[in-house]
């Protein structure tokens, strides 16, 4: 009898050698005790990448290849075929395990009480990466007290399709460990388990719609690595018509066109057409996971210097959405043209809560030039993952009780889950608004029978270019309240009048804002950041009644 293992690590690769051995050396040296088997999936037959896995001399190392090239997605549903273990996950050819991944995921796992193990990849832009900014640069966020949660599926879900959360937070295969049961599920729904124009969202997208909750590490398990080769980046920010290209059609082979979107070779589009095709196939009883077309038109026009030579066609494609799905092109905000793509930040050490930080260093300075260096660099500032019990991991409540105790709008704050529509993802102090219209929905149990103040300890992005900001708030369908800010009063706490007539008969109460101006600071010469910043969520509580006041 054959056993098998409980890891798979599966990477698909393609004529790259050079990056595929720095790949490999990080699974070599992954401790000869873990369970697990590394699948390499050549997809052509290179006879190079033959001997350098055969070269190993690592038993765990199983090689297999096609007879022809097959595109992206096939190659991957091959590699996927392959793998034997419990658990899968996939890495790229030029990306990297930790050190640690494989203990780690193993004492995790090994009592079978987890689906879906994912984790918030680090980064790393390899010296031979297109744009000379980006070049060599790692960039790693560091739980120091490696915490651990369950997150829901469908929350997660919903901020994704709302373009409320940046998609690495789904569990991808490609940073997530996968148990077998849900790509058999996925198999037998959809044919096979990679489909779409991004396999690697896509799969988030299916593994979050399969299960219930899934665990997440802050502990990365894998480096993501960013090269020449890597086709997301050369499709979407180093050329314009990657897709009529030799490579194009050789990664993608023949695409079908998707009627409710335009027709614009943006990553944005690509991961909403995949979600409708997802849509369609495992979600379509579920209203609460619906493509939020206002936030992809304002998602697009975030990033629309990422690519400055198709500015004015972006801007086309945001039209054609406002009056293909009936909203208003005046309620998206639409940066002003650079001439090149926005810069990353400076290097160095940040930190973005109380026990973690982000940091952000130059390879170049540290002597880096692979993966695997950058790796091992990382690897030493990544404490070690404490032991924990699956089974005492609870899923916070969908929508948050709004009361006398204040619920922050920080990040893994009690108040995220209130962010429905507008909103940009949590830092360390809080949440910016990130469009001109927002919403927020809480629970008020029991409803009051007088009425109350809202408190909000908030802020706003002002300055002498932009001295003011002011927002009309709608408590359920009550009448517009108005807060303002302005450079002399630009943070505190503001107050709403909350009527029990305001608060649905389930308890649910939503507050919608429009902002009357916001704008990122990059437009205005302040900083980096693109995103259109307007209000700044802290937190939020249920005061006294009485007539709200409204500081000026």
């Amino acid at each position: 009898m054959v056993l098998m293992p409980l890891l798979s690590i599966v990477v698909p690769t393609l004529d790259r050698p050079d990056t595929l051995r720095h790949a490999l050396a990080t699974m070599a040296c992954q401790p000869t005790n873990a369970d697990c088997e590394f699948i390499v999936q050549n997809n052509g037959g290179n006879p190079d990448i033959a001997a350098m896995v055969e070269g190993l001399k690592d038993a765990r190392f199983k090689h297999f290849a096609s007879d022809r090239v097959l595109t992206m997605t096939d190659n991957w549903e091959a590699a996927l075929g392959h793998a034997s273990g419990e658990y899968v996950t996939l890495i790229g050819d030029d990306d990297g395990l930790m050190p640690y991944a494989c203990t780690t995921a193993n004492d995790v796992l090994a009592g079978g009480k987890i689906d879906l193990l994912s984790w918030r990849a680090c980064s790393y832009h390899w010296p031979t990466y297109y744009h000379p900014a980006f070049r060599n640069r790692l960039l790693a966020e560091i739980d120091l007290a490696a915490s651990v949660k369950r997150v829901s599926s469908r929350r997660a879900l919903a901020r994704i399709f709302a373009f409320q959360a940046h998609y690495s937070h789904l569990p991808m295969i490609y940073n997530s460990f996968v148990r077998r049961g849900i790509i058999d599920r996925m198999r037998a729904t959809c044919g096979r388990y990679f489909i779409g124009l991004s396999p690697d969202v896509a799969s988030g997208i299916a593994n979050a719609a399969l299960t219930d909750s899934f665990v997440r590490l802050s502990r990365p398990l894998g480096m993501s690595g960013i090269s020449s080769y890597s086709t997301g980046h050369a499709m979407f920010f180093e050329t314009t018509d990657l897709l009529e290209t030799p490579r194009g059609a050789r990664d993608f082979g023949a695409i079908d066109g998707e009627k409710q979107l335009p027709d614009l070779n943006a990553l944005e589009l690509f991961i909403a057409r995949d979600m409708l095709v997802l849509k369609r196939l495992l979600l379509a009883d579920d209203d609460h996971v619906q493509l939020d077309y206002r936030a992809l038109a304002q998602a697009l026009a975030t990033g629309i210097n990422d690519r400055p030579p198709l500015y004015d066609r972006t801007v086309q494609t945001i039209g054609e959405l406002a009056r293909t799905r009936g909203f208003d092109v005046a309620d998206i905000i639409i940066p002003a043209r650079l001439a090149d793509r926005p810069p990353p930040a400076r290097p160095g050490v940040r930190a973005v809560g109380p026990n973690s930080a982000i940091y952000e260093l130059d390879g170049s300075a540290l002597g880096l030039s692979s993966i695997a260096d950058a790796v091992r660099a990382i690897a030493q500032f990544v404490p070690d993952q404490p032991p924990f019990d699956p089974d005492t991991l609870e899923v916070s409540a969908s929508v948050p009780l709004l009361g006398g105790d204040e619920l922050s709008f920080a990040r893994d704050g009690a108040g995220v889950a209130a962010l429905t529509e507008g909103w940009s993802e949590p830092e360390e102090w809080g949440t910016w608004s990130v469009a001109r219209n927002c919403v927020l929905r809480f629970e008020v149990r029991p409803v009051p029978s007088r009425p109350l103040e809202l408190v909000l300890a908030c802020r706003a992005f002002v300055s002498e270019k932009n001295p003011q900001l002011r927002v009309a708030c709608r408590v359920g369908s009550g009448a517009l309240q108005q807060l303002e800010f302005s450079t002399d009063a630009f943070a505190g706490q503001r107050k709403l009048m909350v009527d029990p007539a305001a608060i649905a008969a389930d308890g649910t109460l939503t507050i919608s804002l429009a902002l009357s101006d916001p704008h990122s600071p990059a437009d205005l010469a302040l900083g980096r950041d693109v995103r259109p910043l307007g209000i700044g969520l802290e937190r939020a509580w249920l005061g006294r009644g009485g007539r709200a006041q409204q500081h000026r």
